[in-house]
């Protein structure tokens, strides 16, 4: 649609020069396009859990860079535009997508500024995106406050939105860890049973590895009045 506006706009520009003055003349104009090639690629930004940083190459048949032209990133699974930006700035960061696979598309809107050389649109090729949601982790003690060498049963409990979570927890007692990689059975649970808690369970921490559907995370417990109370942390990256 945009190309051939361009060549209308040239055709009656050639008009209007042939016309100059009342006499007739002879004016050739010649269009030159080039063709573009455009490439999206998604990264997560570990500093920032739940953002991404879409980036988008444009290149030319030559293999070269383009100068301008407006960059639209949309997400096909949603039908909804993330975002825009210039040819010369084409990074775009985005964030609270919802969890699940997002099919995400670059398109570059071409360029008629250096007339009459037209670069023409293109489009990505569509890059799946697997956001990933944040489970809720409760870590819970047999015992309130066991003594010293007393036998002490910790479970983790790991659910979310995205059905059961799969995975495994690791327990640690501070910077020690008791217990690796402890795979969680089928309804999100996994236990350790231990009697060398000589601290008590003031300390301890679970670490939930995630998977492909939940975002790791870590809990520890809370000493309240009524018995203990895990809450989830950030999520951990």
């Amino acid at each position: 649609m945009r190309l051939s506006f361009a060549i209308r706009a040239l055709a009656f520009a050639a008009l209007l020069l042939a016309t100059v003055g009342g006499a007739p003349a002879v004016a050739q104009v010649e269009v030159v396009s080039e063709t573009t090639a455009t490439r999206l690629e998604v990264a997560a930004l570990p500093s920032s859990p739940g953002r991404f940083l879409l980036s988008a190459t444009v290149t030319t048949g030559f293999g070269h860079g383009v100068a301008d032209g407006r960059i639209v990133f949309y997400d096909l699974t949603t039908s909804t535009v993330l975002g825009w930006t210039d040819a010369g700035r084409p990074s775009l960061t985005v964030e609270r997508l919802a969890p699940g696979r997002h099919l995400l598309r670059a398109d570059y809107a071409g360029s008629a500024s250096r007339l009459p050389l037209i670069v023409l649109p293109s489009q990505s090729a569509e890059v799946a995106l697997d956001v990933r949601a944040t489970p809720r982790l409760i870590l819970s003690s047999s015992h309130r406050a066991p003594p010293p060498g007393a036998v002490v049963t910790l479970t983790a409990a790991v659910t979310g939105a995205q059905g059961v979570p799969s995975g495994a927890v690791s327990f640690r007692d501070g910077e020690r860890v008791i217990a690796a990689h402890v795979p969680l059975d089928r309804t999100g649970l996994a236990t350790f049973t231990t009697s060398a808690l000589d601290d008590g369970i003031g300390g301890i921490l679970v670490v939930y590895d995630g998977d492909g559907r939940y975002e790791p995370a870590s809990a520890r417990i809370e000493p309240t009045d009524e018995g203990p109370l895990a809450q989830a942390d950030a999520p951990r990256m």
